[in-house]
């Protein structure tokens, strides 16, 4: 390919130009006091912008071993909260010298593990999750999965090193959750509409549930812990006559999960073999 000699004048006037601008600095450097301290404050804030933007790139560049680091230190904090719950139980359940004799329960009913996302479908009604682990870091069927800002969801099959989470946003999925201030007992479910809106069913209609007031995880399964903030209530309605249905703000963003915490509850498969006796047999 044949370079024009119209392109090697023009790269001449540029290299030339920028000569000549050179020398001017130079000058200018050399002959001013006043022209040499703005020249070098000039170039100290060209250096500054650059280094600012190269620390804005590094910074950005560890965000994911950073975010990795929060989701494990929030498991182990969730873990150390349990301890504390359980303990807390203990001595509501004994008198003080009892519980200094017997010293506190080292065993905690959940354990958690923090797993990075993968796959996050949001596009249908039967939306889901996957996550970078699987059989070989001790995940299993039936855990739940949350983030400090709610409930991602349940694990429904696991491969050997990755899972795959069935998401509360989901037409199937419900959740056993509770208000707040009344202690009222609910069935959580996805409204199907938003990505952040869900509805608490089968709230006795004599209970008021007031706008503002915060869901809860009720505690009552095996999947999910106690306490985990849902969302907020708004208006509510009552259905059918028999009870009061309840809009809920979720707290939690599903299209913005990048870690999430999975929940083993040590005494689960217990529970559920007890609970099978509730079920009539023919």
């Amino acid at each position: 390919m044949r370079i024009p000699p119209s392109f090697f004048l023009s790269a001449g006037r540029f290299l030339l130009f920028i000569a000549i601008e050179a020398a001017c600095l130079v000058m200018i450097s050399r002959n001013g006091i006043v022209q040499r301290y703005r020249l070098i404050e000039k170039i100290r804030d060209i250096q500054s912008f650059f280094w600012e933007k190269g620390m804005d790139i590094k910074t950005y560049g560890r965000l994911r071993k950073i975010n990795g680091n929060l989701a494990r230190q929030m498991a182990d904090l969730m873990e150390e909260n349990e301890k504390y719950r359980q303990m807390i139980a203990g001595m509501e359940r004994e008198t003080f010298a009892d519980s200094i004799r017997h010293g506190s329960p080292e065993e905690t009913i959940f354990g958690y593990t923090w797993a990075r996302v993968i796959k996050n479908n949001l596009n249908s009604l039967h939306n889901y999750v996957i996550i970078d682990k699987g059989r070989a870091d001790g995940i299993e069927e039936d855990m739940g999965v949350i983030t400090p800002d709610g409930i991602v969801g349940i694990i429904r099959a696991v491969g050997e090193h990755n899972a795959f989470i069935f998401s509360f946003f989901n037409a199937d999925q419900s959740v056993s959750a509770r208000t707040g201030r009344t202690q009222a007992l609910g069935t959580l479910v996805w409204d199907k509409i938003s990505t952040d809106g869900a509805v608490l069913n089968e709230i006795p209609q004599h209970i008021e549930v007031m706008p503002g007031d915060t869901v809860y995880t009720s505690g009552y399964s095996s999947l999910f812990p106690p306490d985990i903030p849902l969302g907020r209530t708004e208006d509510s309605r009552i259905v059918n006559g028999t009870h009061r249905a309840v809009n809920v703000r979720l707290f939690l963003d599903p299209g913005k999960i990048e870690y999430v915490i999975v929940v083993k509850n040590k005494h689960g498969r217990e529970i559920d073999s007890l609970s099978n006796y509730a079920i009539p047999h023919e």
